[in-house]
Parts: C-alpha cells; structure tokens; sequence
C-alpha cells in the first residue's frame, strides 16, 4: 500500500541496504545487464495503476527499490523521461472525456475532478520516485517530479492542440462572469474559484533552462483575456447608465455594480488582478464618465444642491436634500483622484452659481410695497446674510454627511462661498444689483445692535432667536468670508459713530446691564486685532468719556437744583468720521449765510456746560462746539386731550419751541393754545436759523407726518414751501403718553440734494478706504525693500499680496502706483541696467 503522503513529504527509504536485503536483488544491482525494461515494466504498471486510483495492491517497497535500482545504475535519464511519456499518454486519454462534456457546469465539475486527481496522482508517483527527485532531478536540475505532472498538465490538458481545452475553459469562465455581472444568479462560483487557482499553479517552466519557474497560465494567458473582455462588458455598461440621462440612477447603478464586482473579484480572482481590474472599471465607468453626470441639468450636480438654495427662504415644505446622491458621487471620485480635483472644481460653480442667486431670492421675498430705500436697504442686508449663513449652515451638514468630513473639501466649499460674497459688486454693470458685501454687513450689525438696545420683543426678532451672542457669532462667520476687511472696518466706524450721536442718550449700547456695543467691538478686535480698529476703539474711548461727564454734570445740576437735563455726547472730531463733523466749525451758519440761534430755553444751560467745562483747567487746551444736527430733546407738551411725553430730533424741538407760552404782561403764564401762536415758513427760518433743507424735513416731520402732527400746516399738502403757515394741531391725539417724532428724509424734490449728500457720506467712506489702503501699501513696501535691499518686481508683487491678502485684495494698479510713488519719494530706486529690479535707498 501506497501512503497518501503530501508532495513534499519526507518518506524514509528502508534501514537495510535493500542491495542486500535479498540474493536476488544482490545478484540485479551487482549484474552490469540489468534489465531496464523489466524494472521499467513493473513501475509502468504502478504508475497506471495509481492514475487509475487502484492502488491497493501495490507494494511501495518493491517499487521504491525498483527505482532506486535504476537511478544507482545510471538509469535516472530513461526512468525520468519515460514517466513523463507514461504521464503524458495518460493524460492525452483523459482529454477526450472533457472534450465530451456538455454543459458548462459539467465541463468544469470534469475538469476540476481530473486536476484534482492527476495531483493525487503526482504525489503518490513523486513517493515512489523519491529517489529519483533526490539524486537524478537535483544533479540534471530537472522538474521535480510532481512538478513535472504540472507541467505536463498544463501542455497535454490544458494548452494541448493550439490550447484547444484552455480556450473553452476561459470563454465558460468569462461567460459565467459576465452572467453574473448581468444581474443572473449562477451556481458555478466555486467551480470558478478553483479552476482560477489551478490555473496559478500552471507555471510557464522551460525544461532546459536552469530556471524552473515563471508565471502561470493565469497571468499569461487568462488575465489579458479575461481584462480585455471586461474593457468591453464596462464600455457596453456604462453607456446604457449615460443612456439613462439622470445623475441619481448613473450614481446608483455605477455603485451599486461597483460594490458588486468587487466582490466578485475578491471572490474569483488572486490579488494580483484586484488593482488592475479596479482601475479599469474605475477609468471607465467613473473618470470617462462622471463630469458628464455632473454636468447634467437633469438630476446632476446642481439638481443635487439645489434644496439648498429652495429651502433658504422657507418656513415648511422643505425639500429633502440628496444627501445619499452627493455621498456616492464624492466616494466614486475618491477611487480615482485622492486629491477630490473635479469634485471641488464643479461644487465651487456650482456654490457660485447658487450664491449668484442668492440676492434677487431675496429681494423677491422683500415687500415690494415699501417707498423707503433705507428700510429696504436694512431689510436687504439682513435677510441676505441670515440667508448666506444659513447656505454655510446646510452646506456645512452636507460636507459633515456626504463628503466624510473631509478638510479639502471643507477649504473649497468656504472659498466658493467667499468667491460670490465678494464678487457681487464685480458681476453687474449697474449700481442696482451691486452689493459691498462690507458695507452690507455694517448695515446687518447696525440694525441688529439697535434692536438689541431697543430691548425689542418684535415677532421677527423672537423668530430669529436673536442676542448678542447670536449677532456676534453671526457677523464673525461672514466677516471671514469678506476680503477687504479695511472697507469694513471704514463702514463699521461710520455706522458706530451715527449709532451714539443719533442715540437718545450717552448711555446707549447697555442692555440689561450689558454693554453690547463694548461686546461687538471686544469681539471684532479679537478676530481683526485692536491696530485695524482703532479708531473705533478711541471713538468708544470718547463715548464712555461723555458718560462719566453727564454723570459729574448730573450731580453738579442736582446740586444746583436745576430742572433741565442734559445728556453729553463729546466727540473728539479728529478721530470721528469727517462725513458727521466735518462742518461742527459751521455751526453757528447755514449755507444761506444765515446764523443759526439757540432758543432761549437753552441757551442757560449750554452757557452753564461751557462754564463748568473749561472749570479747573481740565479741558483748557480744548475747544467745544456744539452740533444741533446730532441728538434729541425730550419735551413734555400739554395738549388739549392730554400731555405728552415727546421725543424729537434737536432741530424739531428748536420749532416747537417757537410755540411754547411766553409770560403775559401782568405775569401770568398762559396756555401756548391760548396764544394761538403762527409762524409762516420764512418766519420759522429767520427766527431759528436752520439750514433750509433740514429745516423742511424736519416741518415735514412735525407738521406732515400722520402718526406725529403736533403742529397744522396750512395748507396741508406734502411738499413745505416757504407760504406755508404752521401753528399747534389743538386736534393732536396720540394712543400713547409716549410719542417719538421720526424725522421723514426729503421730499421728493429735495431728493436730489439727498441723494447728493448721501453720495458725499459714500465718497467720504470711500476716500478713508483708498486713503488708508495706500499708507498700508506704502508700509509693505518699504518693510519688503527694507528687509531685501533688492528685490525684482514680480517678487514684490508676490510679497506685497501675500502681507496684506488678510487685509484687503490689492489691485496690481495700485500696488504699481505706489511703487511710482515712492520712487518718486526716493525710498527706492530702479536698477539702471533692469527696470525690473528695485533697489531700497537707505
């Protein structure tokens, strides 16, 4: 009995020298005749008797000694070459029985069967020629003999008559497969699995060569085959997906197939073909293919993120976002491109296009019916940015969701959101469409800090779950979207400084015991740095200097027992904007030469401040100018149905001051309806002084406005003209003791001269920005120059970009202006043999 051992099983040969273990075999290996063919004979019929699995009856013994007889006596050449052909012939009849074979699934049971048992085979045959393999093999440094069974597999089964039985197997296997791939279930896997792996053990060897081993059959000739039929099964695939014209269902259809084969893959093939087969499908179903998806208007990239920009402006009926679309497509471009390229480049247009958008939806959402520019303007900035940063917020739960949170992708989506921010002024020729992403922002803060201050409880600001906090991380997130943060800072200063001079008291910016003001700017200087926002910071410096006035002054009146209050705004004017102060020297006269005169109500208490200003010497090297365009006057009007508590502008409690009861001859003081006092327009005008366009809008305000009619103007119409006549509205009725007058802009043919000093207010803003952008430009430079000494242009350029990018975006024109300048200033010089490099002058 032959032992059943493995292929390289270490078998012992006898102890006893089997050349004497018996006087035959003495007189057979000491006879220089030996018979070859007779030992042959015996192993002959051995070896056809373990290929056909009839192995019972043989004694290993006998067989080993038969060849190791014939290996001693130099038979080792014929022995070996004769199991071969013995091998050999063996397997050209079993050839027939797969040629034979019907179905698929029979053919591969028949071929799997056959390989299997011509290795069992080998390795019973490789024990009895054990000697054979040690000594004759090892020396001739020939095939093992096992190894031998393999190859010979491999000519006379497999590759046998032009590769006759190595074609039909590929072609069922590739048929298999591909049923597979087509959605049909098949029962074949495992047969699959296992010719796949015989095929790796078919090893390319050449007989004569000292080198045994090569690649396989499967690397030579199943895997171009099997690579090449499945280059056309993907090309064929992924046309009928782009037949489907939707991104959602190429999305799901590329995936799904995608997950598919690679199990497959993992399941049939060795690891070598993973990448290469991955790769092609990739290239083919994924980077050929996904652009186009992407671009598609029906159900691509923009269908993807469109429930964004729908849902912005939506209280209900939100559309559900393509989280699961946006997922698949970010995963199929991951498998080829690592770095995400053509994903960040289309969802960057594709944010662009969106944020592009984004302003008309919100002026559709506007109330078309408001006549007031400034109210729209308002309205504009904050639903605009409530909107952007709530796209950030949506865009941001998508990047969480479907991008894996990935930073590259993160960077691209914040930069898309950047790019439109900033580029509204850029895309539109006129002035209507354009939007100062900075000024807008100004604009949200402003009306924000003044509801804040108001201690509103308005339905819209409880909706948007308003605060300080709120308002402050709200105006960080978009103030880091914004380039030119120096234009902010200018429209931020402005907006600051009318914020407390148009306040009602020195004490405005404190709610509930919180300076809110003091928190805003805290913030921003954190974010910005306290250098970029001095002057703020020194305007704030005066605001808390005029409350610590008004408190000693407050106390000084008190001990005085004196009736009339006064609340302090002292500004410094060469700190605050020169739009609010530029004429504070022109006070005292208009524009017609005509002197502006303090009422006799007042005119005791200002004399009185000035006194106790200049007192002790504190404010000595100081002026003071009061500005009756800034501030408000609290009044308290008796009316014939009851008395008021009014709030008004200065110069509309100058007027109705005008009205107020003078002492009678015999002393007694009487009711200013009493009096029946009337003043015409030009009276009004001479007896006060103000300036004719202020003067109108604030008549207009008092005496044409429903809601605040304390005085009648006759006759009544809307426009104020200089025959108009005014007297106290006995008829003033009010649904509230507390009544603020709002001062009305200009009529509409005073619009022009409004507009003219609104564009002023622009210009002046504007003309700090450039002003304050070529100091910083000039500082760059110098700082660059100083620190290189030498430095070409284009390296200039690049650096002078690269420190002042967190500032603002410098245009190349400017930035060579102010290279012309100081040149001309002579901080630098060009080199007199290249105008392209510079030289510091020290």
């Amino acid at each position: 009995m032959i032992p059943a051992g493995g292929r390289r099983s270490k078998i012992r040969p006898p102890r006893k020298s089997l050349i004497s273990s018996s006087s035959s075999a003495e007189n057979s290996t000491t006879d220089p005749t030996i018979d070859f063919d007779k030992n042959w004979s015996i192993l002959q019929n051995a070896i056809s008797q373990i290929q056909n699995k009839n192995v019972s009856n043989l004694s290993y013994e006998q067989l080993y000694r038969k060849a190791y007889v014939l290996v001693l006596r130099k038979f080792g050449g014929r022995l070996y070459d004769n199991v071969g052909d013995s091998i050999k012939q063996h397997l050209l009849n079993q050839r027939f029985k797969l040629l034979t074979s019907l179905s698929h699934e029979q053919f591969m049971q028949t071929l799997i069967r056959e390989w299997d048992e011509h290795l069992q085979s080998m390795k019973f045959i490789s024990d009895v020629l054990m000697y054979l393999n040690r000594v004759y093999v090892k020396e001739q440094k020939k095939l093992l003999i096992y190894d031998l069974g393999v190859q010979l597999f491999k000519d006379y089964i497999i590759m046998y008559n032009n590769n006759e039985i190595g074609s039909k197997t590929t072609n069922i296997i590739l048929e298999e497969i591909t049923k597979s791939r087509n959605g049909i279930v098949i029962t074949s896997n495992m047969y699959i699995t296992k010719i796949i792996q015989m095929m790796e053990m078919l090893v390319e060897n050449n007989l004569s060569s000292d080198v045994q081993y090569g690649e396989n059959y499967y690397q030579i000739i199943f895997e171009p085959i099997f690579l090449k039929s499945s280059e056309t099964f993907f090309q064929s695939l992924s046309k009928s997906y782009v037949s489907l014209n939707s991104g959602s269902k190429y999305l799901q259809a590329t995936s799904q197939f995608i997950k598919d084969e690679e199990n497959r893959i993992k399941f049939y093939l060795p690891s070598s073909t993973h990448p290469k087969l991955s790769n092609l499908m990739d290239n083919i179903l994924i980077k050929d293919k996904i652009d186009k998806m992407i671009l598609l208007s029906n159900e691509g990239l923009q269908y993807w993120l469109q429930p964004v920009l729908s849902n912005l402006l939506k209280d209900g009926n939100l559309e559900p976002n393509h989280y699961n679309e946006l997922k698949i497509l970010y995963r199929l471009i991951g498998r080829i491109d690592n770095e995400y390229q053509l994903l960040r480049i289309r969802l960057k247009e594709a944010i662009i296009s969106q944020g592009l958008l984004l302003p008309e939806l919100v002026r559709n959402s506007m109330d078309s019916g408001s006549e007031k520019k400034g109210l729209n303007q308002t309205l504009f900035a904050t639903k605009w940015i409530e909107a952007v940063l709530k796209y950030r917020e949506e865009m941001i739960q998508i990047w969480t969701q479907s991008f894996d949170s990935n930073p590259i992708i993160e960077q691209t989506l914040m930069f898309a959101m950047r790019d439109f921010i900033n580029n509204y002024n850029k895309r539109t020729s006129g002035n209507n469409n354009a939007i100062n992403a900075s000024e807008v922002l100004s604009i949200y803060m402003d009306y924000r800090i003044k509801q804040l201050n108001k201690g509103t409880s308005s339905k819209e600001m409880a909706s948007s779950g308003d605060s300080a906090e709120n308002l402050i991380n709200n105006s960080i997130q978009f103030l880091r979207f914004i380039k030119d943060k120096d234009a902010f800072e200018a429209h931020f200063a402005n907006h600051f400084a009318k914020r407390f001079l148009n306040s009602k008291t020195s004490t405005y910016g404190s709610l509930k015991g919180i300076d809110i003001e003091e928190m805003v700017l805290s913030k921003l200087c954190e974010e910005m740095g306290t250098s970029s926002l001095d002057k703020v910071i020194k305007m704030n410096k005066d605001i808390k200097t005029s409350r610590d006035t008004t408190k000693e002054w407050t106390m000084n009146q008190t001990k005085s027992n004196k009736s009339m209050e006064l609340d302090l705004k002292i500004c410094n004017v060469s700190i605050w904007p020169k739009s609010l102060t530029k004429d504070y020297k022109n006070t005292e006269t208009n524009e017609e030469q005509q002197t502006f005169k303090w009422p006799r109500q007042l005119r005791e208490t200002i004399l009185e401040f000035e006194e106790f200003w200049f007192s002790g010497k504190k404010n000595d090297n100081k002026s003071l100018y009061w500005s009756p365009k800034f501030g408000s006057i609290d009044m308290k009007i008796t009316y014939p149905s009851k008395t008021y508590d009014i709030n008004l502008s200065v110069y509309a409690a100058i007027i109705m001051l005008l009205f107020a009861p003078g002492s009678s001859l015999e002393g007694e003081v009487k009711s200013a309806f009493e009096e029946k006092k009337q003043y015409s327009y030009k009276e009004i005008a001479e007896l006060t002084g103000i300036p004719t366009q202020e003067l109108k809008r604030h008549l207009q305000s008092i005496a044409v406005a429903p809601k605040s009619r304390l005085l009648v103007k006759i006759p009544m119409s809307k426009e104020v003209n200089e025959d108009d006549i005014f007297k106290l509205n006995e008829k003033f009725k009010s649904p509230s003791v507390k009544v603020k007058v709002l001062t009305v802009s200009l009529s509409s043919s005073a619009s022009a001269s409004s507009n003219k000093k609104s564009n002023a207010e622009t210009d002046e803003v504007n003309s700090h920005i450039s002003e304050g952008r070529n100091i910083e430009i000039n500082a760059a430079i110098v700082r660059i120059m100083k620190s290189r000494r030498t430095v070409k242009h284009n390296e200039l350029i690049e650096g002078l970009i690269k420190q002042l990018s967190n500032r603002f975006q410098p245009s190349i024109v400017l930035m060579k202006q102010r290279i012309e300048d100081l040149i001309d200033k002579e901080y630098l010089e060009r080199d007199a043999d290249d105008r392209n490099l510079y030289h510091y002058i020290t």
